[in-house]
């Protein structure tokens, strides 16, 4: 046996309890570091637990709420899907637009239904484009374009132009009210002439 054994096995002789409190300190550390850890992945278990509780609850609370949320989307893509056009359906895609002049008493000098493009293939829609030329008052192409946006039709306006027409040639006339008095001037002229011109695309099934 080599002298550092020897003098090694001296030294546990002489001190055994030093040993004993050495040998006890590491088992001790040990198993406080074991512990340690089964802390760690306990408190990590339950911070888990807390967050999914706490979701479920939030998710609880807010049910009636994203109910009536699915309710009014469900409701909204209704009114889009019955309201699309079919492309192939003109009666009824140029019978729209005549329900709107006779609305809003403006008369319709041009009336298109342009070609479609195809729609994306990840788009459920497509949009078909109209093009429409009126004439009216100032009056009637506000009302003809408060029907066409309060409509039920889903569109997009693509170009827009407005022009005054020509003057009418009538002028002012002059009405006696009796004798002595004087003449009341009447103004006969009709009210301004305006022309509107406007390019639409309306929503439509693919």
């Amino acid at each position: 046996m080599s002298a550092f054994l020897q003098q090694l096995l001296g030294f546990f002789r002489r001190n055994p309890f030093v040993i004993i409190c050495s040998v006890v300190s590491i088992l001790l550390w040990v198993a406080n570091y074991f512990i340690w850890q089964r802390h760690q992945a306990l408190v990590a278990s339950h911070q888990t637990l807390q967050r999914n509780g706490e979701d479920m609850l939030q998710s609880l609370t807010n049910h009636s709420r994203i109910t009536a949320e699915l309710a009014t989307v469900k409701e909204a893509l209704g009114y889009i899907e019955a309201n699309m056009i079919h492309e192939g359906d003109l009666p009824e895609n140029m019978g729209y637009f005549y329900q709107l002049e006779a609305a809003s008493r403006i008369r319709l000098q041009a009336l298109n239904q342009l070609s479609s493009m195809p729609p994306p293939p990840d788009q459920a829609f497509k949009t078909v484009p109209f093009t429409l030329r009126t004439a009216g008052t100032y009056r009637q192409v506000l009302r003809f374009l408060r029907e066409l946006e309060t409509g039920p039709r889903l569109y997009k306006v693509q170009s827009y132009s407005l022009a005054q027409g020509a003057p009418s040639a009538a002028g002012p006339v002059a009405t006696p009210t009796g004798r002595g008095a004087a003449a009341t001037i009447i103004d006969t002229a009709a009210p301004a002439s305006v022309t509107h011109a406007i390019t639409i695309e309306v929503l439509a099934h693919p």
